[in-house]
């Protein structure tokens, strides 16, 4: 889009040529850097016959790769660095000075020649996959295209038709196993019929199969017992598999174990002689050597889920081995386990190494909030808030000898608040929070109904928080507690909170309400008053745990709370004169009744250790009823800021249509929420330096005219899309080693808080200039951390 603006312009004219120069300059660095007679690889180009093997399987097995490239793959920073370093007169020279020598060894990365013998090798790994993807026939060709001082190497590919399993045999030498390896092949989907001979498949076939004997006792199973013969149909493109099992260490037959005796040994502190702890408990084949720890030994036999006599587990034995790890109490858990093959038995025996129970920890930390933490300063929106914040931790792993976690944490913060023009006038914002936590390890209160499920981890945790806050406009507290049970494996966790109880009292400055409009001036009071909440809550977590570059890593969310209703359904039960259509009070203070639901997913998409996509989506509800008809404050939605919309500050923007003029931000929060997110990141300077490419929308909005203020920011279809707010922005991450700090830049495409007409910002008509656009329509946004 075009800009007259003639500062705009100036620019251009003044930097553009000098950002074109510099590309040149090091583009020809980079040249005198290759050697005569040699090419820097520039490209790696797969031609392959669409809708035939997948592209993406065979670009992997590519060893030969060009220098790594940043932004969208088009910019070699790091080769640059490198010919920036190099003493092109000398370059035996270069490494003796240490500025070159930094760009050369820490932020560069010398040139990739062309090198044939990896470009072959690169030929026969694309083979190698395409046989163990079931093209049996497949073709593999490569030439080199040489220009001035560059090459790139084409991969001519023909993979031909797929190669299909028609039948498939078991052949296991101990024959009492056929039935078994029967019931386990059929559940197998690498087995399937007329499907492609996927040899890597098949051969994690063979580590599932493994797991399953091992789980039924036969411990001497391994996956290399296991071997494929496959007999091919060349002119129809098809084949038979034979599978075969055979048996270990040449014996006749596969011998069946059960568990033996369990020896647990601890390792830990000698200040633990004296108490009244054993040194050691012997329970039904549990053997536990504890050295007067002080833990229960009915907590370490719940833990240890190995017992004597049962089939031996390969599952099981995991289980153990992971549960003691996610006590937290260990810094190593050594395992192994030995073979009576006269006996049947597998002797397990564990060793394991106390860390100290207590700990303490003290966290300072700086603050910047444009309108204050809290984000409920009622004040226009050109309020700044700093100011320094502490955080003092004591923690206590084990605390009640059952295991448990216990943390008790402080967080103060101190704010200077001030207006933009008038940075004499200061106010102060002081924030005081507590909190104790209690994990129960392994005892949830529904165990007694005998929940058949494979969760490693089942916790019980206790909450109980106070928070208190005294802003120059309102005084805050809420004294919030929780018990929750938590389900926990490892992709998969879920939890629910069967009682969260919050009082919470608010108080607000007389002399600040009649400085609002008066329907501002409602809401504020409807909100703001005293409340009792009770709510329930159910929720699950999913998440694939792959990081790794070329790998998709996906976590999702979704989550239901409730409020009110056992108030309610007392009322309707026990009240002789109940009136369903009153408003009631408990204590004295209003109760909330509504129903919230919550969903997010993220994507990220590792291209390679360099380049990555991320994304991210926000779903979120809020209904009142019954005893309410509007949503209380801390329950509501807000959008904005570094983790949200970054084109605008924190509650800058929504709900809805909500124009700018409104002069408060307590009207800026909604009971409904959609919102989206995406990034592409790149890094800049290896270990230090990443930055991304941001693209944000969505906003909040009210269902009813009872939760707006004024009219406005009311859901409606016919306007809904014409309200979603969209930014750009460009980041920049500096790893910290010890946190990663962040700034994002995040420029406004469309404002629905503008007339209709004028929401598309960028444009000369709204922005006036893109100076003015810079100055008046962007945000800064700074944070801890990723986004998301």
């Amino acid at each position: 889009m075009a800009y007259s603006d003639s500062k705009y312009h100036i620019f251009l004219r003044k930097y553009l040529w000098l950002l074109s120069v510099i590309a040149i300059l090091q583009a020809c660095g980079v040249k005198k850097s290759i050697p005569d007679g040699k090419y820097l690889l520039k490209k790696n180009i797969v031609q392959i016959p669409k809708k035939s093997a997948p592209d993406a399987d065979i670009k992997a097995q590519i060893l030969h790769r060009p220098n790594k490239r940043v932004l969208f793959n088009k910019l070699p920073v790091f080769l640059w660095a490198y010919a920036l370093g190099t003493n092109e007169k000398h370059p035996e020279l270069s490494d003796s000075v240490g500025w070159r020598r930094t760009l050369r060894k820490k932020l560069g990365e010398p040139p990739v020649l062309l090198d044939s013998s990896l470009v072959q090798l690169s030929e026969e790994n694309i083979s190698n996959q395409l046989f163990n993807m079931g093209y049996f026939d497949a073709q593999v060709t490569y030439r080199t295209v040489l220009g001035p001082r560059k090459a790139q190497v084409v991969y001519q590919v023909e993979p031909g038709k797929a190669y299909r399993l028609n039948s498939f045999f078991r052949q296991p030498a101990d024959t009492a196993l056929r039935p078994l390896i029967d019931s386990l092949v059929a559940q197998n989907i690498a087995y399937r019929l007329w499907w492609p001979i996927n040899l890597n498949d098949l051969n994690a076939a063979k580590e599932e199969l493994t797991l399953e004997l091992r789980d039924r006792g036969y411990f001497e199973a391994q996956p290399d017992l296991f071997r494929y013969e496959i007999d091919t149909l060349q002119n129809k493109k098809e084949g038979a598999v034979f599978l075969k099992l055979d048996n270990p260490n040449a014996k006749q037959k596969f011998q069946r174990y059960r568990f033996g005796a369990t020896h647990f040994t601890l390792i830990c502190s000698d200040i633990y002689q004296s108490n009244r702890y054993p040194q050691s408990v012997h329970s039904r084949g549990k053997h536990l050597t504890l050295n007067h720890y002080p833990i229960k030994s009915q907590v370490m036999e719940k833990v240890i889920l190995i017992d004597s006599g049962r089939w031996f587990s390969q599952s099981v034995t995991n289980q153990t081995y992971v549960g003691l790890v996610d006590m937290a109490l260990f810094s190593y858990v050594d395992l192994h386990q030995e073979v009576d093959s006269a006996r049947g038995l597998i002797i397990t025996r564990i060793v394991a190494k106390a860390v100290p129970r207590i700990y303490t920890q003290i966290e300072p930390q700086a603050l910047y909030s444009p309108q204050g933490s809290s984000g409920t300063n009622f004040q226009t929106q050109s309020q700044r808030s700093f100011g320094l914040a502490g955080i003092m931790s004591f923690n206590n792993r084990n605390a009640l000898g059952n295991g448990e976690s216990l943390k008790i944490s402080s967080i103060t913060s101190y704010e200077a608040i001030f207006k933009r023009g008038d940075l004499g006038n200061f106010q102060y914002g002081l924030q005081q929070g507590f909190n104790m936590t209690l994990s129960l390890p392994n005892f949830t209160i529904l165990e007694k109904f005998k929940l058949k499920n494979p969760y490693q981890r089942k916790n019980t945790v206790f909450s109980l928080s106070y928070q208190a806050e005294n802003n120059p406009n309102f005084k805050r507290s809420a004294l919030p507690a929780s018990v929750s049970l938590q389900f926990i494996r490892p992709n998969f966790s879920w939890y629910y909170t069967p009682l969260e109880l919050s009082f919470n009292r608010n108080e607000i400055n007389p002399s600040f309400l009649p400085r609002l409009p008066q329907l501002d001036q409602d809401f504020v009071k409807r909100v703001f008053t005293d409340q009792f909440i009770t709510a329930a809550k159910l929720g699950a977590i999913y998440t694939n745990n792959r990081h790794k570059p070329g790998q998709t890593y996906f976590f999702g969310r979704v989550g239901f709370e409730t409020s009110g209703n056992w108030h309610r359904l007392a009322r309707y039960l026990f009240q002789p004169n109940y009136n369903p259509d009153s408003s009631y009070q408990f204590l004295g203070v209003n109760y909330f009744q509504y129903a919230k639901m919550e969903s997010e997913i993220r994507i990220h998409q590792n291209i390679d250790e360099l380049n990555s996509i991320a994304f991210r989506a926000n779903f979120g509800m809020a209904l009142p009823y019954w005893n309410s008809n509007v949503i209380p404050y801390d329950k509501r939605y807000f959008i904005g800021g570094s983790n949200s919309l970054r084109g605008w500050r924190p509650r800058g923007i929504g709900p809805g249509n909500t124009p700018r003029s409104s002069g408060s931000i307590i009207d800026r929060s909604g009971e409904f929420l959609l919102e989206a997110n995406l990034e592409y990141r790149f890094t800049l300077i290896k270990h230090f330096i990443e930055s991304a490419l941001f693209l944000d929308a969505g906003n909040i909005w009210n269902l009813s005219a009872a939760g707006s203020t004024n009219g406005y920011g009311v859901i409606n279809r016919n306007t809904f899309l014409s309200e979603v707010a969209v930014n750009t922005g460009i980041g920049f991450r500096f790893d910290l080693s010890v946190f990663l700090f962040r700034i994002d830049w995040g420029l406004p495409i469309r404002d629905p808080s503008k007339p209709t007409d004028q929401r598309w910002v960028m444009t000369k008509q709204v922005s006036g200039s893109m100076g003015r656009y810079l100055l008046d329509e962007t945000a800064i946004a700074i944070g801890i951390g990723y986004p998301f």
